[in-house]
């Protein structure tokens, strides 16, 4: 290989990932793997047999260099290079990497999801002074990187893949296949697949390891993917390499996916559930060209994107200063670069802002971001990268970087008109002091960050975007919470949950067959999961109206299953309320404020066929007593009510209202003013 230092250069790579779920990349014949002790052994998955030998180090952050010295297993302590991969996710952050004196690289893991993922290893490079940087799945993030005064930068799409090879299979079973993981982790991609088996069309849904897989995305017409958060999965190019045709979600102009795979040629893809509906049912009637376009792909995989091309990529580049386009990332290969680098100072604030609508995007399916007048442009470059977000802002685009003639960025950029009064309400408003102030009116808005003097941020409501801990301690095979319940120590929904396990526990042993809950006021599902572990095969519907805790139930409720989210409050009537987020002098007439919309609460529950309830919570902040009232010809035929009040009077209005079909039969009352109260029906 050209410009290399050797053929088979010695490479010391730290790979955190399980083997059993994916493999470590064969870098180099002269390769020492490690492995953190816990995942060494792999995680019980299966999805690939893997039997490499690894190196078991520490988990977290290690001595590398020092570790190296010390270990039995690595005879030769000399290495031509150092491959880091790591990300937020996998908590493996070597130290000391520069002392073994050659070339590092940081490969760039999951920049697209989990706590603060780009800040992450933007820090962690700072740390080491990595000398190259490159990235597997988001090469629209490399631009962050170049910013923090990154030098060095490369994608390396899908490095990291195993290949599987399968024959070529002519003749398939008219069918879609979808191998892979779905719940609160993949919240978009849980809802297409619910959307392709309530369309009634042919969808297998399988758990398989990577041989399986590769047979049903060989023998089937076609084979569906949806990315976690825009970034260029692995799922791709298993597909195409076993000679399936790969239906998969529209990314980003910045992502790379066009230049690589070249939808309508080698894959084809879809922007929204209407239109994977479509296509799925235009390939079902038209399977010779789903198979064409697949064999196009099959035979082209070798040759143009077996991850050995990637490898040899990385050795030529290290080496030999050699990386042809578009794997090489300059201000040719990304309309961004100037405008990201020309606003580095701002690079605190950009982060603050793009990391947690970034968050935001990977759980709700359309995201309606203002843009205020007197906000860097580069914001409005920061944030087009995200495919499904819709960008507003008053009068004509000012367009930093040519982005409007990037593919998929002009129907996403809308003018605003008129007052703010008429204006939509938005996921996310991000406005300067001097623009809120200028229009007049408060913005109506989820979620706000405002910019003050030197585009500084003042105010940001997001902060707790990614607590989504109710997924991680969850223990689906436990059948109470106090299984659990250790976990919530220090956290303000534990007393949510030590009330309920401690008022609701004796009550749910006496109940006959649970089939319906209602949870209103839901919160991020604390109570719900309670309830999911008393009754596991109920259906449980959720209202919850406040944002952030909106965010955070939709993802839970995948974790818990038969959980139904619905983004609105009851009470007595239909209506809405204002909550003012900055600034907070309720005499300011001008600012953000939060909309929270109410319906009537039997009306409401009628719609949806929710008539039966056999235990419904109340968590309302003061409306109880008013959803009770609604709820009045239904109250004989709960079985189980559990209300949280926070005043003497509304206890005394519910006990009541309850008293001729219910007892209360657990109950704890805090200062005569606030508690919860458990009721048993009587009969």
């Amino acid at each position: 290989m050209k410009g290399t230092k050797a053929a088979a250069p010695r490479i010391l790579l730290n790979w955190p990932a399980p083997p059993d779920y994916i493999p470590p990349p064969l870098l180099s014949d002269r390769q020492v793997t490690l492995c953190p002790k816990a995942r060494a052994k792999g995680f019980g998955l299966g999805f690939v047999n893997f039997t490499g030998g690894l190196v078991e180090c520490p988990e977290g952050d290690y001595d590398l260099y020092g570790f190296v010295q010390q270990s039995e297993q690595i005879a030769d302590k000399e290495f031509d290079l150092v491959v880091i991969w790591t990300s937020s996710f996998d908590s493996s952050n070597p130290f000391n990497t520069k002392k073994f004196g050659c070339p590092t690289v940081l490969l760039a893991g999951d920049t697209h999801h989990w706590e603060f993922p780009i800040n992450h290893l933007l820090a962690y490079w700072a740390t080491e002074g990595f000398d190259y940087v490159a990235t597997a799945y988001n090469r629209h993030h490399l631009h962050w990187f170049a910013a923090a005064g990154v030098e060095n930068l490369a994608w390396l799409p899908l490095i990291s893949m195993r290949p599987v090879a399968h024959e070529w299979v002519e003749v398939r079973e008219n069918q879609i296949v979808f191998i892979g993981q779905q719940g609160s982790r993949h919240p978009r991609r849980s809802r297409l697949v619910q959307a392709l088996k309530e369309a009634d069309l042919p969808i297998l849904i399988k758990a398989a390891n990577r041989i399986e897989a590769a047979e049903r995305f060989a023998n089937s017409l076609i084979s569906f993917n949806c990315s976690q958060n825009a970034d260029l999965n692995l799922r791709n190019l298993e597909v195409i390499s076993a000679g399936g045709f790969l239906l998969t979600d529209r990314l980003s102009f910045a992502s790379g996916f066009d230049e690589l795979l070249v939808p309508g040629t080698y894959c084809d893809t879809y922007d929204s559930e209407d239109e994977l509906l479509e296509k799925v049912r235009y390939y079902l009637d038209h399977p010779q060209e789903a198979i064409e376009i697949a064999r196009r792909a099959y035979q082209a995989f070798d040759k143009q994107w077996h991850p050995r091309h990637r490898i040899q990529n990385l050795l030529d580049w290290v080496f030999g200063g050699e990386l042809p386009e578009p794997f090489r990332y300059s201000p040719r290969s990304e309309v961004r670069h100037f405008v990201s680098t020309a606003n580095s100072h701002l690079i605190d604030t950009r982060l603050a802002v793009y990391e947690p609508v970034q968050e935001l995007h990977r759980v709700q399916e359309r995201l309606k971001v203002f843009l205020s007048r007197g906000c860097p442009g580069v914001i409005a470059a920061d944030l087009l990268d995200l495919p499904r977000l819709e960008l507003y802002g008053e009068g004509s685009f000012v367009d930093p970087c040519a982005l409007l003639q990037q593919r998929g960025v002009a129907e996403r950029v809308h003018e605003l008109t008129g007052e703010p009064a008429s204006w939509p309400v938005f996921d996310v408003a991000v406005c300067t002091v001097e623009d809120l102030q200028r229009l007049k009116q408060p913005l109506k808005a989820s979620f706000a960050f405002v910019l003050g003097e030197d585009h500084q941020l003042v105010f940001a409501n997001a902060g707790r975007i990614t607590e989504t801990f109710l997924i991680d301690l969850i223990q689906k095979d436990s059948s109470a919470p106090s299984a659990w319940l250790r976990g919530y120590e220090g956290v303000e929904y534990g007393e949510t949950v030590a009330n309920l396990s401690r008022l609701y526990e004796p009550t749910a042993s006496l109940l006959p067959e649970v089939k319906l809950v209602v949870d209103v006021g839901a919160g991020v599902g604390v109570a719900s999961a309670c309830f999911r572990t008393f009754h596991p095969q109920a259906a449980i519907h959720c209202f919850e109206m406040d944002p952030l805790a909106l965010h955070l139930l939709q993802q839970n409720a995948l974790s818990l299953g038969n959980c139904h989210v619905h983004p609105v409050g009851l009470a007595g009537k239909d209506g809405y309320k204002t909550r003012r987020l900055w600034p907070e002098d309720s005499q300011t007439e001008w600012g953000v404020e939060q909309v929270l919309a109410f319906r009537e609460a039997k009306t409401a529950l009628q719609e949806l066929g929710l008539e039966r309830i056999d235990v419904l919570r109340l968590a309302t902040g003061g409306q109880g007593v008013e959803v009770l009232t609604s709820l009045k010809p239904w109250l004989k035929g709960i079985k189980v009510i559990y209300v949280e009040f926070g005043s003497e009077q509304d206890r005394k209005r519910i006990d009541q209202m309850l008293d001729p079909s219910h007892m209360i039969w657990q109950g704890e009352i805090i200062a005569g003013q606030r508690g919860s109260l458990c009721y048993l029906r009587r009969a």
